[in-house]
């Protein structure tokens, strides 16, 4: 069931909110477990079979966690628990995302094993619930989760809104909601603010990000083709689209918690506005980038740190000063993390591009504010500041654009193709589209020098680049300032 589809704004979600505020009135408990049962409903209309795995998942992590936190004074018990724990989680994300891909590798080095993977259904959203609940086993054993009520775990773990798309939750700040009997209380606030996030979501996804899309594909489809305008064009195309609709299920996800009475962390803040790649990082895709940092980066990078301390080498800013130092210090601990986050989007060889790329970046990234010339105050702060800055935004769009097209290219020729064309390997305009195929050339026209299409391409970059930061943040003040006071915007008298 898609967030924007009828069934799910004219009647899964209406039902699932009164239901849960009218039981809500009775018993917190009811209310919660109102949302569990909607949230397996949620899951199980694409196909029910998956909800019987959903559950094994829980009850297995659920029951990890537990022992986890029974044997808190044993390290080594806990090791144990908690490695078998993740090679169970791991292992079942690898067979039904990565046993495929894995196959054809074995192929083509020589090795063929007797297995059919083409019948493996992809679970929606398991790469989601399995590393939340990872994450949730390492805090486990680190002690920062703690005592926590099966039915809180399962509607943290699925709670329908970020189930499919994310943001990836953390415990932190999802449990202590669901154990606060005021999330279970109506509030028009509530209500008025989350409606109009999931519409800035719905307007993102349903009136740019889908329109967006057939310009994309007709690029991509003709990816080795095309001239360098059209090339241009879909490479654009497809970085706004990829935005819009991911930013919009964000939105819808942020909104859809707040009519719950359910604050998600921010999911998008701008990212096309960054200067830099770390910036970007910080700003796209802001959940993943916690969970990257919290649960690979940190732990490689302290894994380095002891080794080198070990060996009696200079760590921290001294360390990394020197080219040894940040190789190992920096570069390693980087472009680890983001392959694995390039793996962790997709099974194929442009997501392992796409993450290794990133990894590249940064690294680059990270040198130059090491090793690069060192600007003082007063001339940044000079006349020529807008300057730099504009050709550092525009420098670090350029990057994310060329790994986007890796991103959505089905093979790595396809993306070499694109990004040839978009240097002019093949010309202007139609390249070498075959000259007979007067039905082809016809569509890529119209679709390419279509005035509509310009004026969607130039008014999602005027939005990316020039929209004020978190709207939906804006939308929320304006709700709040309207239900102060004694009646709300709605006639509803504000609760407390």
């Amino acid at each position: 069931m898609l967030f924007n589809s009828f069934a799910f704004i004219f009647a899964f979600l209406p039902i699932s909110v009164v239901g849960y505020y009218l039981l809500g009135q009775r018993s917190n408990r009811w209310a919660a477990a109102w949302l569990v049962l909607m949230s397996f409903v949620f899951y199980g209309w694409w196909n029910p079979v998956f909800v019987t795995l959903l559950l094994i998942s829980i009850f297995f992590n659920y029951t990890a966690g537990l022992l986890l936190q029974k044997y808190e004074d044993d390290n080594r018990t806990q090791t144990v628990i908690l490695a078998l724990a993740v090679a169970a989680n791991l292992g079942l994300l690898f067979y039904y995302k990565y046993v495929g891909f894995a196959l054809r590798i074995l192929e083509r080095v020589g090795i063929t094993i007797d297995f059919d993977a083409g019948g493996i259904l992809l679970p929606l959203g398991i790469s989601f619930f399995t590393f939340t609940q990872i994450g949730y086993l390492i805090d486990c054993k680190t002690g920062i989760a703690k005592g926590r009520r099966l039915l809180d775990y399962m509607l943290f773990v699925t709670f329908f809104p970020h189930l499919i798309a994310g943001p990836i939750l953390h415990h932190r700040e999802m449990m202590p909601q669901f154990e606060n009997p005021e999330t279970y209380r109506y509030k028009a606030e509530n209500i008025a603010v989350g409606l109009g996030i999931f519409i800035i979501g719905l307007a993102k996804k349903v009136l740019l990000a889908d329109q967006l899309a057939p310009v994309a594909n007709m690029g991509f489809e003709h990816s080795e083709a095309v001239g360098m305008l059209p090339a241009w064009y879909a490479a654009v195309a497809y970085s706004l689209q990829l935005y819009f609709d991911f930013s919009g299920y964000s939105d819808m996800a942020i909104g859809q918690a707040r009519m719950f009475g359910i604050k998600f962390p921010a999911n998008f803040n701008s990212p096309y506005k960054a200067t830099s790649i770390i910036e970007f990082w910080q700003r796209w895709h802001m959940t993943l980038t916690r969970y990257l940092t919290l649960y690979l980066y940190n732990p490689i990078a302290l894994w380095v740190t002891r080794r080198r301390a070990a060996a009696g080498k200079p760590i921290a800013i001294q360390g990394a000063s020197t080219l040894g130092g940040f190789v190992t210090l920096i570069a390693f601990p980087t472009l680890t993390t983001m392959f694995l986050a390039g793996v962790w989007h997709g099974a194929g060889n442009t997501y392992v591009v796409y993450g290794l790329l990133h990894g590249v970046y940064l690294t680059i990234n990270h040198a130059w504010r090491i090793f690069g010339l060192k600007i003082d105050k007063a001339r940044r702060e000079s006349a020529l500041a807008w300057a730099a800055k504009g050709a550092s935004r525009a420098l670090t769009y350029f990057a994310v654009l060329i790994s986007q097209v890796f991103f959505r290219a089905a093979y790595i020729p396809n993306a070499v193709g694109l990004i040839a064309g978009m240097f002019g390997a093949r010309g202007l305009a139609l390249g070498t589209l075959p000259q007979d195929d007067a039905w082809l050339i016809d569509q890529v026209t119209q679709m390419f020098w279509n005035p509509w299409t310009t004026v969607m391409l130039v008014a999602g970059l005027a939005i990316a680049f020039l929209a004020p930061t978190r709207s939906s943040d804006g939308f929320a003040r304006i709700c709040r300032r309207l239900c102060s006071g004694g009646q709300t915007s709605l006639g509803v008298r504000r609760q407390a």
